[in-house]
């Protein structure tokens, strides 16, 4: 276990001591330190009569840290209201000589030529080799000196490994039972039955529980019997299932006098079956001719592999432009808790509908690409502290239909990343900033193949998908209020810069939305509304033009 780390040198290098009373009842004792300089004793002055095991190891262990390995406790002597420790401090070594053998039969044999050390280097090289048995079945590995002796002011020590007992998997004790089945959490976690015990998955389980929203780790605790492991995860189901709608209110663009609805469905259920499967729906019509609709499908550890598969269809129709469909098939591999790899294949299929303007294009496009994502939260579903970044580089095979008698065959890269980082100012309110990009590069290249921003979830202030680039860069920063865990009052300002050249022409602009809203968080659900304002180029910040958003969002 990681707790025997804490005390390798005191393993290693542990004198002996008078013979202590056999029972004591726990209670306060002064406390005595001989034989050590004053910068070794704790200025601790009274401790409990049950912890001064704990009390003096510490002792020794700052001891070894600082180079003095031959250091030991030599007795201890009990009076009734008082506890004296008389300890031999010795020379100080900064430089040790050692090597380390493990045993024959055992998976892998831990060696390390002789050579000299200092005290950091001894204390990662001792670290590593016992989390080599750890994460090998032998969670109760030690280290002892076989022999040791001084040679010219230098101290070499030969140690060997006492790997312990063999222990196996034996079971997954999950609670409340109605929230994940254990069979698929033993597969997610990478500890099926009967595999050995692995100390660094039995550590990692926080962090990869964090990966699945529908629940958290309120606690973990494991217990060995008969060469066999069993660990405890207690549970707790979150509230991540939703079904929302959101509408909008915006200016006619052929009349600002008048106000157009525009909305929003999203569904999302993240724990199908117990097994932590995800389906997500989301349609959204943002002006009278145009609607989107986006569906996808996650199957963690797809087959009982350490992948998992996922699945998405979009449709997106743009007034009577164009018509594009993308269908893309994905796998996950989660290198750990924190961070994630994705190979990636996306079939495109864009129709050109009616557009005069020659922008639009009929294409099919068949993208391979690779993504990896990292963060570092405190929780990753409702981030308040942290860092998350994410690169996807794309390459796609077009072949681009001219008219009935030709096609253009060519390549086609995309490249998109996004930083984000939560920074707590206080204790209720957090600084939230977000940097993104996209590059597109192809020729040709037509409006139906262009990034879309603008709207809620980019440049706010605009309406939905009201821009087109094939390449940007967007700088967004918000200031909350928290008012309880998930609700909190936001102030925010989108800055982006933005262009595409196409076949038709090119466009540049540099759009900046600012406004303010808030969120509020209920035992049903959570209730969203936001103003926004935006300014472009050649038109300045209106009121005539402001977007309001506002939705409920019913979380079960």
């Amino acid at each position: 276990m990681l707790s025997y780390r804490h005390f390798i040198f005191l393993l290693l290098l542990w004198g002996g001591f008078s013979a202590m009373p056999f029972s004591l009842c726990a209670q306060n004792l002064q406390v005595q330190v001989e034989g050590l300089e004053e910068r070794f004793v704790p200025r601790q002055v009274e401790i409990d009569s049950s912890s001064w095991t704990i009390y003096s190891q510490s002792i020794l262990m700052q001891l070894r840290e600082s180079g003095y390995w031959l250091a030991s406790l030599d007795s201890v002597s009990w009076q009734e209201e008082r506890v004296a420790f008389y300890f031999y401090q010795g020379r100080r070594y900064d430089q040790v000589q050692f090597e380390i053998t493990g045993e024959e039969g055992l998976e892998e044999k831990s060696f390390m030529p002789r050579r000299t050390h200092g005290i950091q280097q001894v204390e990662d090289r001792l670290t590593r080799t016992i989390a080599q048995y750890e994460n090998h079945g032998y969670p109760f590995a030690t280290l002892s000196i076989d022999s040791s002796y001084l040679q010219d002011d230098q101290l070499f020590l030969r140690l060997s490994v006492d790997p312990g007992m063999f222990i196996t998997y034996d079971s997954l004790l999950v609670k409340p039972d109605d929230v994940l089945s254990a069979k698929f959490l033993s597969r997610y976690l990478g500890m099926p039955y009967g595999h050995y015990y692995d100390e660094s998955k039995v550590q990692g389980i926080k962090d990869k529980l964090e990966n699945l929203p529908a629940v958290s780790l309120k606690s973990i605790s494991s217990s060995f019997r008969l060469q066999q492991a069993q660990l405890a995860l207690d549970l707790q189901a979150e509230k991540v299932n939703y079904f929302d709608g959101i509408l909008g209110l915006v200016p006619a663009n052929e009349n600002r006098d008048k106000v157009q609805l525009t909305g929003e469905l999203n569904l999302s259920l993240k724990n199908l079956f117990k097994s932590a499967k995800q389906f997500e729906l989301h349609w959204e019509k943002f002006t009278d001719n145009s609607q989107m609709l986006d569906a996808s499908y996650l199957h963690p550890v797809f087959l009982g592999t350490p992948l998992d598969l996922y699945v998405a269809y979009d449709q997106l129709k743009q007034d009577t432009l164009f018509s594009n469909r993308s269908l893309t098939l994905a796998f996950d591999y989660y290198l750990n808790g924190k961070a994630r790899i994705r190979a990636s294949y996306e079939n495109q299929l864009g129709n050109e509908l009616n557009d005069a303007s020659g922008e639009s294009g009929n294409f099919r496009l068949d993208y391979y690409g690779v993504g990896i994502d990292f963060w570092q939260l405190d929780n990753r579903q409702f981030p308040r502290e942290g860092q998350a970044f994410a690169l996807e580089a794309k390459v796609g095979q077009k072949e681009t239909r001219i008219d009935t008698a030709s096609n253009i065959n060519g390549t086609q890269y995309r490249l998109k990343a996004a930083f984000r980082t939560f920074h707590p100012i206080g204790r209720r309110m957090v600084l939230h900033g977000a940097l993104s990009g996209g590059y597109l590069q192809g020729d040709p290249l037509y409006l139906n193949d262009l990034f879309r921003l603008g709207g809620l979830r980019s440049v706010r202030g605009f309406n939905e998908n009201e821009f087109y680039a094939s390449r940007y860069a967007q700088f967004s920063l918000e200031w909350r209020f928290y008012l309880e865990r998930r609700s909190y009052l936001v102030v925010f300002a989108d800055q982006a810069l933005m262009a595409y050249d196409i076949e038709s022409g090119s466009f540049r602009d540099e759009p900046t939305g600012v406004g303010a809203g808030m969120q509020f968080d209920t035992s049903g659900g959570s209730f969203l509304i936001l103003y926004g304002l935006g300014r472009r180029r050649n038109e300045a910040f209106s009121f005539d033009s402001s977007k309001i958003h506002f939705g409920y969002t019913a979380l079960f």
